[in-house]
């Protein structure tokens, strides 16, 4: 199609669907590496898949069908090169814990709700994609991210306590848990317990000394063939049992009450932003080490689409994985055609290899969950939380505490809630500096990080960093005039520098002028330094330049002093 219709509708097809732009551009070289990092991904894959289907409380089964689809969709709409969808422990143990608190009757109703709950993150991605809403991701501190990462990883490792001694019935939170397995330590089974050391032993090995070698598939495989050649399956150890072959098919259950729908989203909202912000997370990582751009936006979609795919083929919730993709990058995948590769494997594997895994224990997926957590704990970031900034490390803390005593749900809530008191306690009172200037130059700096700044006599001379509107405009006018009214001599000029605010709102320029006439009523000047012409413009459209005289457009501190005194000496 030629024309300018057909140009707008191909530059928008490559805008939506990435791969009609990468694939013609693709360079033949970098097949062996991407089939090799497929290879390799998918011996990861496929164990982790089938473990967090049981943490999902869902069917082995459909941790492969999640993984085939959603690699499938990233493959036609993602932006990055490396990062690998599919399900990940954080989201299916948020599911699980969510959704179950929902499901009131058996497997059946509750594998219903898990599908309509994938799909309603689907929507709620597609809908924050058609709005553009990709920026709403660093609303989330990397503070939040911490906690939330090492509670998360904690309360994963708890959940496969019961599989791991053989005890079963262990619920509820954390603590109820560890409780819970610590009061019936005499109903272990000795072998369960054993199988399941030994898997995390040499999974943890293999995780330190070789790390690119499929550790994870030959604990599986080896802990199968043992059980089939041996008696130890007759100790009482559980196994995943029958794993139906043949690939995902579509069917939809009957659409639940709208009050059970009022329950579900919420918990589709949190696990929405959990996928979107984990794959982000990953995505940009692998971008910049790999100097390459991605687009946000465009993520939103992938993210959407993968787990609507999840969803309609009876899979669960999916994002990206930051351990897959570091694996896929570690041993060079150089494009989404690992993940094509991943794709393909799975199909096998689901046509023609599901028997193979009957005879799996559940202790050794207990220990393949518990080994991949181990790299959420960030105990390097709360250490540098702790030395950086105290303020973000206690929001580590209360988010880690919460995900630990309350549940994934109540974490991710009480981690978005955190985020936004942080971001609202940045803007409404902003940090504010009294300048000096260095002598024998015209710069002005922080008087109490440059100890050799030198206030300038009879002026006082204030900075905010920070944008000044409505909701900081008190804070900032109560701030000036308390540090003015401390200084040992009362200045004759006060200059509000602005360069380090590049926004101002009506509110807050009327405060500039309650201010100048706060400060002419103890025979002080005011004067504006540093304001960008847009914020010049909104302070000459509220008549603050007929009140304290002539604004210039980003006039230094400087200039603004020596034409104040001009215009006080004449």
């Amino acid at each position: 199609m030629t024309g300018p219709f057909g140009d707008r509708l191909e530059s928008a097809l490559d805008s939506m669907v990435p791969i009609v732009e990468w694939v013609p551009n693709y360079n033949p070289s970098w097949l062996r590496r991407d089939v090799l990092a497929g290879i390799t991904v998918t011996a990861s894959v496929i164990p982790e898949g089938l473990a967090y289907a049981s943490l999902a409380n869902m069917p082995p089964v459909t941790g492969l069908y999640a993984g085939l689809l959603a690699t499938a969709a990233y493959v036609f709409f993602g932006t990055s090169r490396q990062v690998i969808f599919g399900p990940t422990s954080a989201l299916a143990i948020l599911l699980a814990a969510s959704v179950g608190s929902v499901a009131t009757g058996g497997t059946a109703a509750y594998a219903a709700l898990v599908f309509w709950t994938t799909v309603l993150v689907g929507v709620f991605a597609v809908v924050a994609w058609l709005f553009q809403l990709g920026f709403l991701v660093h609303f989330i501190s990397d503070a939040v991210l911490t906690g939330f990462s090492t509670g998360a990883a904690l309360y994963i490792m708890s959940t496969q306590l019961g599989p791991l001694f053989g005890i079963d019935g262990a619920s509820g939170v954390f603590f109820e848990r560890l409780a819970y397995v610590g009061a019936h330590l005499g109903a272990t089974n000795p072998p369960t317990l054993f199988l399941g050391v030994v898997a995390i032993a040499i999974l943890a090995l293999g995780e330190w000394r070789f790390p690119r070698l499929p550790t994870a598939l030959i604990v599986v495989l080896a802990s199968i063939l043992l059980l089939t050649v041996t008696d130890f399956q007759q100790q009482g150890i559980a196994i995943v049992g029958q794993i139906p072959s043949g690939l995902p098919s579509l069917t939809i259950p009957a659409v639940p009450s709208l009050s059970t729908i009022r329950s579900l989203i919420p918990i589709a909202g949190a696990l929405f932003l959990l996928s979107y912000v984990q794959g982000i997370g990953a995505i940009e990582t692998f971008a910049r080490e790999n100097d390459y751009d991605i687009d946000a936006n465009q993520e939103l979609l992938s993210t959407g689409v993968a787990n609507l795919a999840a969803g309609l083929g009876g899979g669960f919730a999916v994002g990206g994985s930051m351990s897959r993709s570091a694996l896929n990058d570690a041993v060079g995948g150089k494009t989404q055609v690992t993940s094509a590769i991943v794709a393909g494997a799975l199909v096998v594997v689901l046509v023609f290899l599901t028997g193979i895994f009957t005879n799996l224990p559940e202790a050794v997926l207990a220990a393949v969950v518990i080994v991949a957590v181990t790299s959420l704990i960030d105990l390097s970031g709360l250490r540098r939380l702790y030395t950086v900034s105290t303020s973000e490390f206690a929001i580590a803390v209360a988010v880690l505490v919460a995900v630990l005593a309350f549940g994934m749900l109540w974490g991710v809530l009480i981690g978005v809630v955190l985020s936004m008191l942080n971001v609202i306690a940045h803007v409404t009172v902003p940090v504010t500096s009294v300048l000096g200037r260095i002598p024998g130059t015209g710069y002005f700096v922080e008087q109490d990080r440059h100890p050799e700044a030198k206030p300038v006599q009879d002026v006082f001379v204030y900075r905010v960093e920070a944008p000044l509107f409505y909701a900081n405009a008190p804070t900032v006018r109560d701030d000036l005039l308390t540090r003015v009214d401390a200084e040992e001599t009362a200045p004759s000029l006060v200059v509000f520098d602005l360069i380090s605010s590049p926004s101002i709102d009506v509110t807050a320029a009327e405060m500039l002028k309650d201010l100048h006439n706060d400060l002419q009523k103890r025979e002080i000047d005011l004067r504006v330094a540093g304001a960008d012409p847009q914020v010049a413009r909104v302070l000459r459209a509220t008549g603050l330049e007929q009140t304290i005289g002539q604004l210039g457009d980003e006039e230094p501190v400087v200039e603004v002093i020596q034409r104040w005194k001009q215009d006080t000496t004449d």
